[in-house]
Parts: C-alpha cells; structure tokens; sequence
C-alpha cells in the first residue's frame, strides 16, 4: 500500500532520500556513524509524504517543499532518539536502538545535533510563516512528552487525548500544514490540511496504542505490552476499565499502576481489556478521527495526490505495525 501512496508523488522522494542522507553528513565520526544507523533503520516516512503529496494536492512540489519535509523528518527523528533514552528502550523497528549501542549521552547529544539541522533546513526556506508552524508543533511536541512521564495509569481520557494530540498529532498537522504553505495553500487550504494532519495523527497513535494489544513483536519489532510494562496510559486500557463497573477494575489499575511483574500479570490485563471492550472501543474511534480527517480533504481538488492522501488514512487505521 506504500508503493500506491507514494507514487504521485515517486521523483518528489527520490529527492528527498538523497537530500535527507546529505543532511545527516558530519565530519565528526560518531555523529557520522549514528546518522550512518539511522538511515539504515528507518521507518515508513509518513509525515514526509504527507507533506509532499498536500503541497502536490494544492498545487506544486516543489525544491522548498522537499525541503520542509526533510526538516520535519529529521524532527521526527530527534524525538524518537530522545523517547528511546527516555523510556529506557533498547528496540525499536527490532533493531538496536542508539542509546544501548553508544550510551544515553551520545545519543542524546545526535537527537540535539538533528534538532540543530532541522532548524538549518527550515531556516533556509525563508518563511516565518513555516517557521511559527515549527517552533509551536515542537513545543507542543515536548509538551506531550512531559505530560506522558508525570502521568500514571488514571482512567481519564481528557488526559489522554491531550497527550497525544501534543505529543503525535502536533507534527502530522506541521506536516500538512507546511505542504499547503508550501504547495501555495488558500489560509482556508491551510487551516483544513493542519486540521486533516491532526486528525489523522490521533488515529495513528490510537492505533499505535492498539498494537501494544493486538500486535506481535515480528511486525512490531518490539515486545508487545511495553506500554503496560511502563505503566503508560492507553485509550484501549482507559475505556475497558471505563466499562467495568466492579472490583475488578480497581484491581487491575492498582496492578498497572505498580508495575507488571510477569508474564502472567501482563495477559490478565490483556485478558481484561479484551473482556472489557476496550479493543473494540478504541479501534472504533480511530476510524471515526479518521473519517473526520478525510472530511477536510474536501477542500482539495480531486486528483491522485488527494486520492493518495486518502489511501495514507486507511493506511493508518488498518496497518499491523
């Protein structure tokens, strides 16, 4: 389904590959050999594509949007790099993550250098415009980090929402919103597009949150329950235990709350989310912030970048990893 997505837009990314390898050169070796790693394990690039096929949707894409889609990228990928310190991973994609292989402060150091590029790529394009977009997307971004580590397992889905509409959905509307500045975007082409990249990033995370459930580690390249395991509030956890009406709930937030100990302990809790349709739940409402984001593409005219966009959204909601 990829191919499909991204083929209005083929040349576009071929630039972009090219250009987003050059960015990450540095004379120094070891910032040489992460940026050396990460080309060799990165991920789907969703929000790049986003970016280009909005811009080509609305009207050109251009050098400057090929660029504003490399800074977002490289974006993208300082955070993770930061999550991964973080939350103490040593996975992602099933490969060695930086900080295991270079040590926390090497790694958190390459996340600060990619920051600094990314800014050096925006900067060029000459645009206040795309530059409030950034600065306001990557603070949120932080924002939503800060509200995911302070926060513990309390079934309140404002809290939730408010999360991972900072912490995910932040930079899948920049992405949106830059290729319509870019693409020459009316300010009502503008304001739909960051609306459709918001939308469609809550329906991303919720089913990032699913997968946790219902995945398995080969697709995930990582072990299923690690949001549990740290005691991460999830969408499908909150509803099920929303949806108990006894002890048991109380049990089982306890139990998060204080830290699975075995395997045993995780599959009850999968047991209970299950029983408790929190599944079900969840998944119905990343349909339904999907729908809602397709709404927005109303204001594109009909095309293949606009038909690809709508392929990306089922993308989202129906992947397996």
């Amino acid at each position: 389904m990829l191919n499909q997505i991204l083929q209005p837009i083929q040349p576009q990314i071929g630039r972009f590959e090219e250009r987003f390898k050059k960015t990450l050169e540095s004379d120094v070796k070891l910032v040489q050999a992460m940026g050396d790693r990460i080309m060799e394990t990165r991920g789907k690039i969703l929000r790049p594509a986003l970016s280009l096929l909005t811009a080509q949707a609305i009207g050109e894409c251009s050098d400057r949007a090929i660029d504003a889609a490399i800074g977002i990228e490289i974006i993208h990928t300082a955070t993770l790099i930061h999550d991964d310190v973080v939350d103490f991973a040593d996975k992602r994609r099933g490969t060695e993550v930086l900080n295991l292989r270079w040590g926390n402060q090497a790694a958190v150091l390459m996340g600060d250098f990619l920051l600094a590029r990314a800014l050096q790529v925006l900067v060029g394009l000459d645009s206040m415009e795309v530059m409030r977009a950034a600065t306001r997307a990557v603070g949120r971004m932080i924002e939503g980090e800060i509200q995911e580590i302070q926060g513990g397992v309390e079934a309140e889905s404002a809290i939730y929402f408010s999360m991972i509409d900072k912490k995910t959905a932040s930079l899948m509307a920049l992405s949106c919103e830059v290729g319509a500045i870019l693409g020459g975007g009316t300010p009502e082409q503008v304001a739909q597009m960051s609306t459709f990249g918001k939308e469609v990033g809550i329906a991303f995370q919720i089913t990032d949150d699913l997968l946790d459930f219902t995945g398995d580690e080969e697709s995930l390249g990582k072990p299923v329950g690690n949001d549990v395991r740290e005691r991460k509030l999830t969408l499908p956890l909150i509803r099920a235990l929303g949806n108990c009406q006894n002890g048991e709930a109380e049990r089982i937030q306890a139990k998060v709350r204080s830290g699975i100990e075995s395997d045993e302990e995780l599959q009850e809790v999968f047991h209970f989310v299950e029983r408790y349709k929190g599944i079900e739940e969840a998944r119905e409402e990343a349909k339904t912030y999907a729908t809602s984001g397709l709404k927005n593409l109303l204001v594109l005219t009909t095309s293949d970048a606009r038909q690809a966009l709508e392929l990306a959204v089922r993308h989202v909601v129906d992947r397996d990893r």
